[in-house]
């Protein structure tokens, strides 16, 4: 084989392991990923180093001081967030203020998501965590938990779950990296959506307060950040620990305080870290989540195909390699993609009535469907479920390439994003 035609190896996380990508160099414009930093040496010692100095709030031991009952908000198992990292520092910033581990209690932000087991929050709290304290998942369904704190200034209604609301001092935690509705996680988002009432969601999750477009790195002006934000203080939030992390779940920076100031220097972080350039459009990308937990099943994964829909050509074909270990995932999901005859036909509907569970991923999946082709590398869903959401499946990243090429043309043009979630696609101007 000529040397033109070698291929061109990489090695990119897919479940709990690896998959290796062989793009031959002929087809191949570009292997793109985020800049990712090196781990901080002493992580406990950042933590606590921030929490030494907030932004914008007094430090987290002077404002517990006496206040008798507190709420910590966790991401659940769907985010990456290396939470059990940031737990023994913040709890003995608590006892430092007077607090007792009897007065804390841990909320799982699900969102919609279904529930986490003892096993999946011992592996993300920590097993002594989960022994010494109370943890527990949102409902987002059961409206017997929920109070009502109004209304947002664009209208959302702000219900979310009362153990946080009433509890005298309420902190959140999460990792703030890229996202295809609120430009960036973390921060607010921990209470929009993660422990508001599906009434919410159906509101700030609606067609009105999204872009037509990925957001990925959109904050100013995004009115789905700014309600989420504003819902947010209204829920009083006193403090955040949320940290900045690379491909390994290893911290680089850590920020705490203020939900909005601390939350926007995290985002200043995380932007120079995520946003890739690009050189040009191709007719194939492959994108990946970038392993579990972000590819645990095609809901979530959905997320890695925003920013190949933001550098794929129209017309052109996208390979996402996702485990998928629970399969399609959230109910609602796979019912209104085999619903249809058609993506517009997703896209329509969800114009036309809005959010429930599933609909608005798959709206977002519609939507990248509508630009590109899809195939999905997995061994775990079935070719008749994946044809439904007009959807083609490979054993192999090598036959779905050949499949690829087959479709665009053998001399097509092929740019690997790995760790697709979590990239800002720029791309370089000419000259």
């Amino acid at each position: 084989m000529p040397e033109n035609n070698t291929p061109h190896p990489e090695k990119i996380p897919y479940g709990r392991g690896e998959l290796e990508v062989k793009i031959p160099r002929q087809n191949h414009v570009a292997t793109l990923m985020p800049h990712f930093k090196p781990g901080l040496k002493d992580e406990a010692g950042a933590v606590k180093k921030a929490l030494e100095k907030p932004i914008g709030t007094k430090r987290l031991k002077e404002i517990a001081k006496g206040r008798k009952s507190a709420v910590i908000v966790v991401n659940d198992i769907t985010r990456p967030t290396a939470t059990y990292k940031l737990l023994p520092p913040l709890i003995q910033e608590l006892k430092d203020g007077g607090m007792k581990e009897d007065q804390i209690q841990f909320l799982v932000a699900t969102g919609t998501h279904r529930d986490n087991t003892k096993e999946e929050l011992e592996g993300m709290l920590g097993k002594d965590i989960v022994q010494r304290f109370e943890v527990v998942n949102h409902h987002c369904q059961d409206e017997k938990i929920m109070v009502d704190l109004g209304k947002t200034s664009g209208g959302i209604p702000v219900v979310i779950n009362r153990l946080f609301w009433e509890a005298e001092l309420k902190i959140t935690t999460a990792t703030i990296a890229p996202h295809q509705g609120a430009g960036f996680s973390g921060g607010r988002k921990s209470v929009l959506p993660g422990i508001a009432s599906l009434a919410t969601l159906k509101q700030h999750h609606g067609f009105s307060m999204r872009s037509d477009k990925p957001a990925m790195g959109w904050v100013e002006g995004n009115p789905f950040h700014l309600n989420a934000l504003e819902a947010a203080k209204m829920a009083r939030t006193d403090f955040i620990l949320n940290t900045v992390q690379n491909d390994r779940k290893e911290i680089t920076q850590v920020v705490a305080g203020d939900v909005e100031k601390a939350w926007l220097e995290g985002v200043k972080a995380s932007r120079g870290i995520f946003e890739v350039k690009v050189p040009r459009p191709a007719d194939i990308v492959i994108t990946t989540p970038g392993g579990f937990p972000k590819d645990i099943d095609l809901y979530q994964s959905q997320k890695s195909m925003a920013s190949s829909e933001l550098v794929v050509k129209e017309g052109g074909t996208v390979i996402l390699l996702a485990e998928c270990k629970d399969g399609v995932g959230a109910h609602g999901f796979y019912e209104w993609m085999s619903a249809a005859t058609c993506p517009q036909d997703v896209i329509d509907r969800f114009i036309r009535e809005g959010y429930s569970i599933g609909a608005s991923k798959a709206w977002l999946f519609s939507r990248c469907l509508k630009r590109s082709d899809l195939i999905l590398v997995s061994k775990t869903i079935e070719d008749n479920i994946l044809k439904e959401m007009f959807t083609r499946r490979a054993d192999t990243v090598d036959q779905a390439i050949q499949m690829a090429l087959a479709k665009q043309g053998k001399n097509a043009e092929i740019i690997l994003l790995k760790n697709g979630s979590d990239m800002i696609p720029c791309f370089e101007k000419e000259g």
